[in-house]
């Protein structure tokens, strides 16, 4: 188990007992030189050490820095992995908020449109009851998969609930974030799950606002889309709501 945080104490006493080795390893083989004859006169003998020295160095600070780049890639995989969402393996919530809020700046900055989506997977409970939590799972992460499969790359999606996904459109007016939730509503319906006990449809409702010019902030925006969504589960789901 790699420790990323290891107390001073202990990377002193790892040093102390490297160099004692080392200096033990080295004593030892100038013993050997000495026993077998070898490097009696003094140049020779300072030369053989100090390519032992220069041998054995290098070899430390080899696998020294290779453990310091395994250990770098280990700690950004382990904050990757805290970024995104376990199952879908999406943005959470709050990564969203964070990126979302920053993408909003840039189009007001910039007097872009910024449209936002929610979208809720309409009876995602009674899937679960039907075919069982892996198949809701499954469901999930076919979901998430069509939507990042047919966003563009500049758009930013993420899993903010159980069952319900958040999509930022930046430059994006209202009719074409609408254009771009019916491509995924195709997709959907024309690739639904295939689970062992048959395929499985995926409905889902959704709601869409968009601003243009000055547009508001995050908060605004995911109050405005929630409406719609809520509009859009009263009036029976699997439907997209325009705020």
């Amino acid at each position: 188990m790699l420790t990323f945080d290891k107390p001073v104490w202990k990377i002193a006493a790892e040093s102390f007992f490297a160099a004692a080795g080392a200096s033990a390893l080295l004593t030892g083989y100038q013993w050997l030189l000495q026993k077998a004859g070898i490097g009696s006169g003094t140049n020779l003998s300072l030369a053989l050490m100090s390519a032992a020295y220069l041998a054995l160095f290098l070899l430390l600070f080899y696998f020294f820095f290779r453990q310091r780049a395994m250990i770098a890639r280990v700690k950004k995989q382990m904050e990757e992995e805290s970024l995104r969402d376990e199952t879908t393996r999406l943005y959470k919530n709050r990564v969203f908020k964070e990126l979302a809020g920053s993408q909003i700046r840039m189009c007001k900055r910039n007097n872009w449109p910024v449209g936002m989506v929610l979208f809720d997977i309409d009876r995602l409970g009674a899937i679960n009851d039907k075919y069982g939590y892996d198949v809701g799972n499954q469901v999930l992460k076919h979901f998430a998969a069509t939507v990042q499969a047919t966003i563009r790359e500049s758009d930013l999606v993420a899993r903010l609930d159980d069952d319900r996904f958040g999509l930022l459109l930046p430059n994006c007016s209202a009719k074409d974030a609408k254009k771009v939730i019916q491509r995924i509503q195709e997709e959907i319906l024309s690739h639904p799950l295939k689970a062992d006990r048959g395929k499985v449809k995926i409905p889902f409702s959704c709601g869409v606002v968009s601003f243009a010019g000055k547009v508001a902030k995050y908060q605004h925006l995911l109050n405005r889309a929630t409406e719609a969504l809520e509009t859009a589960k009263r009036k029976g789901g699997n439907r997209i709501e325009l705020f």
